[in-house]
């Protein structure tokens, strides 16, 4: 199996949280795995882009129409990061509209792309934790089922590589962002 995937955000999003959590649940499902991340300005609300290789690779980087899924932490990250994206790739973004600017679903289509919508921050917010929002979309994408991206196998990892007092809150937002899936 071979996956690319791009986790892309701003600052204080979780996006590198987010693709070790990606990471770690491919090498205990037995994949090889790497992640190359890309931030400068983060700490002020900059770009964070976490490129995330699954399989059988020889560099972590990804290039553009390669990535097979892009996991937006912010609407506009989304537009940034959408050439990563390959023909019949699929996009989730963190959006409160539920829609995309204008002109973009045309290309979507023509492209063939799968884009859902899910409105993270809103979900992380009524659980308590709106720094959280990334569990929302990590739980959102595990109803998929994508790869070794199983509900089960994610919060394993998420129990290991967050900080205790973080763990339960986290793990909340996370079903919550799968419960969000089903509807």
């Amino acid at each position: 199996m071979k996956m690319e995937i791009v986790c892309a955000g701003v600052g204080g999003r979780g996006v590198l949280l987010a693709s070790t959590i990606l990471i770690e649940t491919a090498i205990k499902a037995g994949f090889e795995a790497m992640a190359s991340d890309e931030y400068g300005m983060s700490q002020r609300g900059g770009s964070v882009v976490s490129l995330v290789k699954i399989g059988d690779c020889k560099s972590p980087l990804i290039g553009r129409e390669n990535a097979d899924i892009l996991l937006s932490f912010e609407e506009s990250e989304f537009y940034r990061n959408l050439a990563f994206l390959k023909r019949g790739g699929m996009a989730i973004v963190n959006t409160r509209k539920g829609f995309l600017r204008d002109g973009i679903g045309n290309l979507l289509k023509e492209r063939n792309i799968k884009c859902h919508f899910v409105n993270a921050d809103d979900i992380a917010s009524r659980k308590g934790s709106m720094q959280a929002a990334n569990m929302a979309i990590l739980g959102y994408f595990s109803y998929f089922k994508q790869g070794p991206y199983m509900l089960g196998a994610i919060e394993e990892t998420i129990k290991e590589k967050t900080k205790g007092k973080f763990v339960e809150k986290n793990l909340e937002i996370f079903d919550a962002g799968y419960r969000y899936g089903e509807k």
